[in-house]
């Protein structure tokens, strides 16, 4: 799902740990993101063709098809493997927008394993 090049994702980082803002409008994926996931996978790479660095996050359920989002990365460049640093262990928080007046609300933490790949989309398992 392309939900960020229509301006509905947000991404940021926060002590190594990815947060993926998920606004009202599309609330309802949730249960998709997170059905029978085991972990996420969070694949990056520089693609002139979309402006440069991008981000795919794969909720990885071990099916076919699993559910994925697809953004532009700038806004979180820390999160962004070093060479050292591929495969490791980090976490991905998933947050609401809350409701009016509210705080964003935090709805779930995940595994999450970073790693390069040659273009997004990627789609592919840990290997």
């Amino acid at each position: 799902m392309v939900l960020a090049e229509q301006g509905l994702v947000g991404f940021s980082v926060n002590a190594g740990c990815l947060r993926l803002l998920v606004p009202k409008s599309v609330e309802k994926d949730i249960p998709n993101m997170l059905k029978g996931c085991d972990y996420a996978i969070i694949s990056t790479t520089e693609q002139p063709s979309l402006d440069g660095l991008c981000l795919e996050v794969l909720f990885e359920d071990h099916s076919k098809e699993p559910y994925s989002i697809f953004s532009t990365a700038g806004a979180v460049i820390d999160f962004l493997p070093a060479p050292d640093k591929i495969g490791v262990e980090r976490k991905l928080s998933i947050w609401t927008e809350g409701r009016k007046g509210e705080e964003p609300r935090k709805v779930a933490t995940l595994t999450a394993f970073s790693r390069s790949a040659p273009r997004i989309p990627w789609l592919k398992p840990l290997e």
